[in-house]
């Protein structure tokens, strides 16, 4: 998914003052970025607001990158500790476990991929995600990053431990955990997925 060679490369001409190389980094991991921020929070503001100040941070911290690492391991372990970061400082607030009925633009893009799609399919299917997103969302912050980057940003079991800096065992547990936490969450609930 991420090409370490082209991240690489990218880098040096960041390290080198080239503006539109980092204009280059942005456009690569601008949307995992803030599919990892938005599934974090659930809020399309706090998302894009999280997004920026990473690629901040990430820009201003740049020279300290090592390049004996995937940049996108960095970038995420990154993003992933300055939402955790977010959601500590929110903690007080109260934040609803139900959905705000609206809609956003990458709701109202998807597609769930059918045979011959009829319109209670598709409903019962966007019905399924829904249910799934407000469970996932409803993990504790290291497990919530854990399944967001296993399983949205399709990172292997040893990137992810690299990312976050944990060892790779105490990922395939976290990961285990979390998957038996998301089946009795919708189990307690009467979820069928």
């Amino acid at each position: 998914m991420f090409d370490r060679r082209t991240d690489m490369k990218l880098i040096r001409r960041c390290k080198r003052g080239e503006e539109d190389a980092f204009e280059e980094i942005l456009a690569r991991y601008r949307s995992p970025i803030y599919n990892l921020c938005w599934r974090m929070t659930r809020n399309d503001e706090d998302a894009r607001d999280l997004g920026q100040e990473i690629f901040i941070k990430v820009f201003r911290l740049l020279d300290r990158f090592d390049e004996q690492y995937a940049f996108h391991s960095w970038l995420f372990r990154i993003a992933t500790n300055h939402c955790i970061d977010h959601l500590r400082r929110q903690r007080l607030r109260f934040l609803s476990l139900e959905r705000d009925g609206g809609s956003t633009e990458e709701e109202a893009a998807m597609q769930i991929p059918t045979d011959d799609p009829t319109p209670d399919k598709i409903l019962q299917s966007r019905d399924a995600l829904e249910k799934l997103e407000e469970i996932i969302g409803e993990l504790p912050p290291h497990y919530r990053v854990i399944t967001l980057l296993r399983h949205d940003q399709e990172l292997s079991y040893e990137e992810i431990a690299e990312s976050l800096q944990l060892p790779l065992g105490t990922v395939k547990a976290r990961i285990h955990r979390a998957r038996n936490m998301i089946q009795q969450l919708l189990e307690a609930r009467g979820y069928e997925i």
